[in-house]
């Protein structure tokens, strides 16, 4: 690794030009001639400045490295750093970007790179052999995830300095994105447990626990409410809003129907409701997706998640919004989903 430059964590800028079409524009016509020069020649400080104040002008927060490249001789990536909320940032700037060429290929997220744990590394002033490490991994209760603590020996328990470094070494092993996907917790410890395993064997644990989950599908759930009402929710599984970054829009579409005396649809009312979900689904296509729908007290709740920059996919949920009086549709920015959380 080369080089790893950030800022303090922030918002995106929706004002004025787009940044990240400036951004481009830039890279074409100086950046990559300037970027290459100066990483071809190890001249860090000929660049560091002008590439932060590029990045900073998409979001505060992005964060910046330089590696060397897989099938182009240099990688730029432009992370989140782990933030939910810059993660589709990182996307669209990933997703605007030119072909790879021979000199420069782009990716929005850190890879993994395990040859780090082969080292030793300098970390706030104090030095770590990272050849140490060792991890716990217990699978949650939910049987999706992993719980991992991270034990070195040169841990003191200042878990302030400490945690960061735990964090950046599950990256290294397994990407910054599979962090997300599968690890529901980090813990630093202190002290070894009688039970860890060396860190370069996590990666493969994560893909053992990976190959048992089923395929992606819809899970229904019934309950009742606090008052006694029955509640219907069905929810895909497994819901990762990793597994999709751009769609950051929550959209709770609030329908109305003929119900019974416990607050379910009746027949007729039912087949309305899938027919309209039906028409949604169809009518959004690549531009967002429906995942939970809760039914109860004569009203179904349909959420979606769609793209916030991209006004056609809110579009076709307000037209079906407008189209019958009593349909809500409310919008929210939730890149991280939590709106849907108590679902996962």
């Amino acid at each position: 690794m080369r080089g790893i430059f950030s800022r303090r964590r922030g918002s995106a800028r929706r004002a004025g030009a787009d940044p990240i079409e400036a951004f481009w524009r830039w890279w074409a016509d100086d950046g990559e001639e300037l970027l290459t020069e100066a990483t071809r020649a190890g001249d860090f400080d000929a660049y560091v400045d002008v590439m932060t104040r590029r990045v900073r002008a998409i979001a505060r927060g992005l964060e910046w490295e330089t590696r060397t490249g897989t099938d182009a001789e240099h990688t730029l990536c432009v992370s989140s750093g782990g933030d939910a909320s810059l993660r589709p940032v990182a996307e669209r700037w990933y997703r605007a970007s030119p072909p790879p060429g021979p000199r420069w290929d782009f990716v929005p997220a850190r890879s993994a790179k395990p040859d780090m744990l082969e080292s030793s590394i300098t970390y706030r002033g104090r030095t770590f052999d990272l050849r140490r490490t060792r991890v716990h991994a217990a699978v949650t209760r939910a049987g999706d995830g992993f719980i991992v603590s991270v034990y070195n020996p040169g841990f003191t328990g200042q878990w302030d300095d400490e945690y960061g470094l735990c964090v950046l070494l599950l990256e290294w092993l397994l990407g910054e994105d599979d962090v997300e996907r599968w690890v529901r917790r980090v813990d630093c410890i202190a002290r070894d447990v009688v039970d860890s395993i060396p860190a370069a064997e996590l990666p493969a644990r994560v893909a053992d626990l990976a190959r048992t989950l089923p395929a992606p599908d819809w899970l229904l759930m019934q309950g009742t409410l606090g008052a006694g009402d029955p509640i219907l929710v069905r929810v895909l599984r497994p819901l990762r809003w990793i597994d999709h970054p751009r769609f950051d829009l929550h959209t709770a579409l609030r329908v109305p129907f003929d119900a019974d005396g416990q607050g379910l649809p009746r027949p007729a009312a039912l087949d309305d409701l899938d027919d309209l979900e039906d028409s949604l689904v169809k009518a959004l296509g690549i531009r967002g997706m429906l995942v939970a729908a809760e039914t109860s007290r004569g009203v179904r709740t349909l959420h979606f998640y769609s793209d916030s920059e991209d006004q056609n996919g809110r579009d076709v949920l307000d037209a079906a919004a407008r189209a019958q009086r009593a349909v809500t549709a409310r919008h929210a920015l939730d890149p991280g989903w939590k709106k849907v959380r108590d679902f996962a």
